[in-house]
């Protein structure tokens, strides 16, 4: 892999392991990845929300346009985020995210979370109702 990048590079496409949820179909990810760490492009039209879920992947997230309510930790009250905000989520912390109409954002995650990839058969995503 070379050291420089533009986004276009990189397929957009849905979240494989969103497909069955409703209200996800409007996120759509760009992902590059290294070997210790990934970063997400994420664009969302109309809305969208993933349920609360956990992973043992650290996360940050930069809200770079729109907004954007999310819960974490046992606390399901719900902060909203606006451009500029950034979200740190802890490994294993369960956490969840309801985009409001059109919304753009930058999440990096470490280690790489491989359930991202569309061919990766291994749960890595653990959803709160499951």
């Amino acid at each position: 892999m070379g050291y420089y990048h533009r986004w276009e590079e990189f397929p957009q496409k849905s979240v494989s392991y969103l497909n069955r949820l409703p209200n996800t179909e409007g996120v759509k990810i760009r992902i590059m990845s290294t070997e210790k760490m990934m970063m997400t492009q994420i664009q969302v039209t109309d809305g969208g929300k993933i349920p609360r879920h956990y992973h043992e992947a650290e996360q940050l997230m930069i809200i770079q346009k729109g907004t954007a309510q999310v819960t974490t930790g046992k606390s399901k009250e719900t902060h909203n985020l606006g451009p500029g905000d950034i979200w740190v989520v802890p490994s294993g912390e369960l956490h969840g995210v309801e985009y409001v109409g059109d919304c753009e954002a930058l999440e990096i995650v470490s280690p790489p979370r491989p359930d991202n990839f569309s061919e990766y058969v291994m749960k890595h995503t653990f959803f709160e109702e499951e």
